[in-house]
């Protein structure tokens, strides 16, 4: 997934190679984008390409150093999942906050203060923790849904990459025709055909994080999660270890180990009621994004058949019963 950094910026600035090698970040590079379903034997996530908080967190920053030149927001961008638990969103579905999935960034400043090394590197630079524990202060690393901003950008070219929806040359000419709107410091597209590309791959990593495969997968490991911690098994403190860590944790208990094992085998979800299996249903977050074009606006706004396949993709209906099996 390096490949991506150089299309975001040519050469890593030395801060950002400096601030990497923390403890904090390094333990990123355990930590999966995909909320822990590639651990499951599903066809589609067994055969993407591995893609970590750590690469997106990288990405985010280069991404904000390209079209800002600004070190606050770049650290900003950079430490903004630091504080990301094992299996990421999972952990919103253990804290019931799936529809929003907001809380796995609350803890982000106290990561940031236990790791010293993070702390003295951030005073070398002139960087006030205040100033880089939130992102959400500055609109170009994060802005509200559905505009595009360097975090939503990353994680969806990343995920274009990784699922293999696009090859590297064309991640590069969709980044090549991106600019910022100085006005509401937006990043937006130059042209309405690349936009057009653009939104149609973004749709289907859309489909991708709302498909029955992952939406009953994160809703199995949050179960098995819970049962853990009602075990005394883990804690919820545990969740800032690296996944393998955690994994190994849970495994020690026997009935949870066995369930560990049958998630790892999952492979088919079926619909309706089953009492025979883990059967529920299973809302969650539809992420998207509907970019800006130079002089046009918004393309949902100018294209009526993207505007059509996103209130497609929003009308989906998720009142259905699931159940998972390994055949």
């Amino acid at each position: 997934m390096d490949q991506l950094w150089k299309i975001y910026y040519q050469e890593m600035p030395e801060f950002i190679k400096v601030l990497i090698q923390t403890p904090s970040l390094q333990r990123l590079k355990d930590i999966g984008m995909n909320c822990g379903v590639e651990y499951t034997n599903f066809s589609f996530f067994q055969n993407i390409i591995p893609y970590s908080r750590y690469e997106h967190s990288i990405g985010v920053s280069l991404i904000v150093y390209h079209f800002t030149h600004d070190k606050k927001q770049t650290v900003a961008g950079l430490l903004h999942d630091i504080a990301t638990p094992v299996f990421a969103h999972t952990i919103d579905f253990y804290h019931q906050d799936h529809l929003k999935q907001e809380s796995t960034e609350f803890d982000t400043k106290k990561i940031i203060e236990q790791d010293q090394l993070l702390v003295s590197l951030l005073k070398e630079y002139d960087l006030i923790i205040e100033e880089v524990c939130n992102y959400h202060l500055y609109p170009l690393c994060d802005n509200d849904s559905p505009q595009l901003s360097a975090d939503r950008l990353e994680y969806t070219l990343g995920n274009m990459y990784s699922y293999g929806f696009c090859t590297l040359k064309e991640i590069q000419n969709i980044f090549n025709d991106l600019k910022v709107n100085d006005l509401q410091n937006e990043i937006i597209f130059k042209h309405e055909e690349i936009a057009h590309f653009f939104t149609k791959k973004m749709l289907q990593c859309s489909h991708v994080y709302v498909m029955d495969e992952d939406r009953y997968a994160m809703e199995y490991l949050s179960y098995l999660i819970k049962k853990g911690i009602k075990k005394n098994v883990v804690s919820e403190r545990d969740f800032y270890l690296k996944e393998k860590e955690f994994i190994d944790m849970l495994k020690k208990d026997q009935e949870i180990k066995k369930l560990w094992k049958n998630y790892q085998k999952l492979n088919k979800v079926e619909h309706g009621k089953n009492t025979d299996y883990f059967c529920v249903k299973v809302f969650v977050k539809k992420r998207y994004i509907d970019v800006y074009v130079e002089n046009k606006g918004i393309i949902s706004t100018i294209n009526q058949h993207i505007n059509k396949e996103i209130q497609q993709f929003l009308q989906l209906d998720f009142n259905y019963f699931m159940y998972g099996k390994s055949e």
